[in-house]
């Protein structure tokens, strides 16, 4: 059996992280979460993976090239138009030659999970998805099961609709027979492959696989925040090597501190943060539960918390990021009560005494002038001047 992993879409809630890099290379930890799923298909004992890929798809080929490096024989697929995980899936139907794992390129989850699902195919002949419960199912696509059997599948149900928390978690087995049946699924626009399995479901068998365990998915902002945190529960710190760490430095744990990375002298860096390659949190900087991508300065007496920095910003002297509870607006869609204090893209200069309010997202190649506020959405390119 091959796994089939999707990972070609263009991630757009993630922007602006995910305009300069596909949303599979975005940090989880000590690596990037396409590592996690490669790791946990290699662990649940296949070795022959495909990955759909489109958007940015060097930053993919190029880290894993043939798989080699991680036990495994990888095989590449392109969608160059991002029309959705069905039509992802069918791109690679030349690749399979019968029974098929597959997974969404945005859910990590424990190779326990992808071995009751090929133990279930495998005894039944028969399709099965997993499924899990969650707080909230009008984010998902909510499932309705009948004696271990799924009868129904609403994308994103209202609340008013909402029968179970029970919702499709993203993970798969299918037999050859899913390629003849994404095909013949009514579409307009991206053919979703929720939208064939809603139709698979009247004529054949779908067997619901419940499961329990860590289920993490990438979709927004402040996921990267709760998914790292996730991990980092599983996983604890990881300070590299070659990192320089000040004795008068604080790291409270769980963190991650990467490769030539330096803590300066009264720094802290506290839980459920992750700092990547050549990044420097200089002189009685505070971080907390934030992702700081490589390359990246922090400026003396600067505070973040719940913020995400992109790669090759500087973050100035005295910045406020001091994270919170807020409304968020992405794609349209209006998230409330979200634990987000902001979002700073790539390659952004933010001067001395700046302070970011919750939920800002700030785009790449930003200059912010000494003594501004940022609220909002500042689009890439833009000069803050204050006032």
């Amino acid at each position: 059996m091959k796994a089939i992993v999707l990972a070609a879409g263009d991630g757009t809630r993630l922007h602006p992280l995910t305009q300069t890099r596909p949303k599979g290379m975005l940090p989880i930890g000590d690596k990037p979460l396409l590592e996690h799923i490669v790791g946990s298909i290699r662990s649940a004992g296949i070795d022959e993976i495909v990955l759909v890929v489109g958007h940015k798809r060097e930053r993919i080929q190029n880290h894993f090239q043939n798989g080699d490096d991680w036990g495994v024989e990888l095989e590449y697929v392109v969608q160059n138009n991002p029309r959705g995980t069905g039509d992802a899936l069918l791109e690679a139907e030349h690749t399979v030659g019968g029974d098929c794992l597959v997974i969404n390129g945005d859910r990590i989850v424990e190779p326990e999970l992808l071995k009751e699902l090929i133990l279930c195919h495998q005894s039944t002949n028969e399709a099965c998805m997993a499924i899990t419960e969650v707080n909230d199912p009008t984010a998902y696509g909510a499932v309705t099961v009948d004696d271990e059997t799924v009868v129904d599948i609403q994308e994103k149900p209202e609340p008013h609709e909402v029968t179970s928390n029970l919702v499709n978690a993203g993970v798969y087995a299918f037999g050859p027979e899913i390629f003849s049946a994404i095909r013949q699924t009514d579409h307009y626009g991206e053919l979703r492959l929720t939208d064939t399995l809603r139709e698979y479901i009247q004529d054949h068998t779908l067997n619901a696989v419940h499961y329990d365990g860590m289920w993490l998915e990438l979709s927004r902002p402040w996921d990267l925040l709760s998914v790292n945190s996730g991990i980092l529960a599983h996983s604890g710190s990881a300070v590299a090597d070659s990192a320089i760490v000040h004795e008068d430095a604080t790291l409270g744990g769980p963190v991650v501190v990467g490769d030539h990375s330096r803590i300066q002298p009264g720094a802290r860096v506290f839980h459920d943060t992750v700092i990547g390659d050549n990044v420097t949190i200089c002189a009685n900087a505070v971080v907390t539960n934030s992702v700081i991508l490589e390359d990246t300065v922090v400026k003396p007496g600067a505070v973040i918390s719940d913020c995400i920095v992109g790669s090759g910003s500087e973050v100035g002297p005295l910045n406020s990021i001091e994270g919170g509870r807020t409304d968020v607006h992405v794609d349209d869609e209006l998230y409330t009560d979200v634990k987000f204090g902001g979002l700073i893209g790539d390659n952004a200069t933010l001067g001395g005494n700046v302070t970011v309010e919750p939920g800002t997202i700030v785009g790449n190649d930003v200059t912010v002038e000494s003594g501004s506020t940022l609220d909002s959405r500042i689009p890439s390119g833009a000069h803050v001047f204050r006032g």
